[in-house]
């Protein structure tokens, strides 16, 4: 655990405290909703989706919330802007409080969200995700002419993944073709509560300083921290491969339904417990390396598909607890009134 000599920046979200030295906040978390091939969602255009089963999704995650005391702001994602809009006025519907990430790999999907949530007076909510090397002069009019103030600042070098390469394009720029660097951008945009995004990439190709860069942000500019580090299990090709490499016993088993019933039987009884143990290989390094990232200082976790806040949530109080208890040596506590370490011990 880290105790940084650079003053540390806290920004609020309608109460939860997003940044500070570790162990001051509880970590915040971000699961994503409406991503692409979500089975919640109806119609990815026109933003249909399963209302009660979105619902009960976030209403799990806010009752996880209230038991471990973690905090958590949601991850909307959208191709669409039709979508986009009605996916921000569902949320706004069922929770008046919570700020929520307006994410799509659609430039103008993420302008049209600014100028929305401006005009329905929901930008103090919003979190722009992200200011990036490949953004356009269009998004960047669309921030600046939007009261959205929070923005996720990627620090992504596509040619240099290094902690130095990473730190470039937050700084200086010149890389995808930015003459400035993205917290410049992020500045003439109006963006005062900025937070960087230390840019998972996937083994073997710079994960290691996606974790160093954590360091090297708060070190630097005492801004709030984190990223996606569910990414880089996701992009695992080796994990991907093995995982698919060979049917499991319930495909196995369906193969032979109708063919022959006493194999079905054979492989449903003896070997059933296997479709477990094969997840399990994929979700313990999908929730393990976000406590790596914790362990090293980062205030937000965007874990990925909301469905796993299980598991996650738990793991994430665990890691708070014991970074509260490393950094009460070091002369630092907890400022928050809610935290695991007041619920869970």
């Amino acid at each position: 655990m880290f105790k940084f000599e650079k003053e540390q920046s806290v920004w609020d979200f309608n109460g939860i405290k997003l940044g500070g030295q570790p162990g001051e906040y509880p970590t915040v978390l971000a699961g994503s909703i409406f991503y692409n091939k979500h089975e919640i969602v109806l119609d990815d255009k026109e933003g249909k989706i399963d209302k009660p089963k979105a619902e009960s999704l976030w209403a799990r995650c806010q009752e996880l919330g209230d038991i471990t005391d973690i905090p958590q702001f949601i991850q909307i994602l959208a191709e669409a802007p039709k979508a986009m809009e009605r996916y921000i006025d569902w949320f706004a519907s069922i929770d008046n409080k919570t700020a929520f990430l307006m994410d799509s790999s659609v430039p103008s999907v993420l302008a049209n969200a600014c100028k929305y949530v401006t005009e329905v007076g929901l930008a103090n909510r919003a979190i722009y995700n992200s200011i990036n090397g490949s953004i356009l002069p269009e998004n960047i009019e669309a921030l600046k002419n939007s009261d959205v103030d929070s923005a996720i600042v990627l620090a992504f070098n596509p040619a240099d993944p290094s902690v130095p390469g990473r730190q470039k394009v937050l700084a200086e720029g010149g890389v995808a073709g930015q003459q400035k660097g993205m917290l410049q951008i992020a500045e003439e945009c109006d963006i005062k509560r900025p937070i960087l995004d230390t840019a998972a990439t996937p083994l073997g190709l710079g994960s290691g300083g996606s974790y160093r860069e954590i360091l090297a942000c708060k070190a630097i500019f005492g801004y709030p921290t984190g990223g996606a580090y569910h990414n880089m299990t996701v992009a695992w090709t080796w994990l991907k491969r093995w995982k698919g490499t060979s049917k499991t016993p319930s495909q196995l088993a369906a193969s032979y339904k109708g063919k022959d019933l006493l194999k079905e039987q054979m492989l449903h009884h003896y070997l059933g417990g296997m479709d477990g143990m094969i997840q399990a290989a994929w979700s313990a390094p999908d929730i393990g390396c976000n406590m790596v990232a914790s362990t090293l200082g980062a205030d937000l976790i965007m874990y990925g598909p909301i469905e796993n806040i299980e598991a996650m949530i738990t793991a994430q109080a665990y890691v708070d607890i014991v970074i509260c208890e490393a950094m009460r040596s070091l002369g630092v506590d907890v400022k928050s009134e809610k935290h695991p370490i007041f619920k869970l011990i």
